[in-house]
């Protein structure tokens, strides 16, 4: 653990800036797709209550 805090402190070099800034990218990338995904769901969900609840109702 303690081999792992001295190489923190070492400054990054510009590859390994390149390689965390390149898969923060794709990280973000699928979060968003994951957050598009549920709220398709959401809506998809949403209409189908209304949908019921027209039909219990009658109205």
């Amino acid at each position: 653990m303690l081999r792992v805090f001295r190489r923190l402190s070492v400054p990054a070099s510009e590859s390994h800036l390149g390689m965390a800034l390149a898969v923060a990218a794709a990280t973000m990338g699928l979060m968003l797709w994951a957050i598009l995904w549920q709220s398709n769901v959401i809506l998809y969900q949403r209409d189908l209550i209304r949908w019921m609840w027209n039909a219990r109702v009658g109205g």
